[in-house]
């Protein structure tokens, strides 16, 4: 029969389970969301390299001044999403850096419910086995003692 206090243990090792999956969940997102973030920056570092180099050759069979206007005016504003996306991944990152230790910190509580459980349990067999030992004993001496009186 379970103690009280293993209940107790038992009840709050269920909550830092489901604490761990919400964790987990929201590692899995933030994640995701960083993934993204660096694939569109790719994308955007890619795009740049590729409107550069469509530049230089535009420029090497000559263009006149306002379309090589066009071309800078539109970099800046290309370098300027970079920019912003370069910081939306740093956010994510730091996020998902929270993430995972939050992550650890409710896999952490969980793993020692889980050894102060096991702990109880052992302690509870050690207790079952020293009494079932000495119902035994009691039993071998209750026959030991009925035969020599015979």
């Amino acid at each position: 029969m379970p103690t009280h206090k293993k209940v107790v243990l038992t009840t709050l090792q269920d909550l830092a389970g489901k604490a761990v999956d919400v964790a987990v969940n929201r590692l899995g997102e933030a994640s995701r969301q960083l993934a993204e973030a660096e694939n569109s920056l790719n994308l955007l570092l890619q795009y740049r390299a590729d409107y550069v180099s469509q530049r230089d050759h535009a420029m090497a069979n000559g263009m006149t001044a306002e379309i090589y206007q066009n071309y800078q005016s539109f970099l800046g504003k290309l370098s300027q999403a970079i920019t912003s996306q370069t910081e939306n991944v740093e956010r994510l990152r730091q996020v998902h850096h929270l993430r995972k230790q939050e992550w650890q910190e409710c896999q952490k509580k969980k793993m020692s419910y889980d050894v102060l459980i096991d702990r109880a349990d052992k302690r509870e067999n050690a207790i079952e086995l020293k009494r079932d030992q000495k119902m035994m004993d009691e039993h071998a001496m209750r026959v030991s003692r009925n035969q020599t009186r015979q």
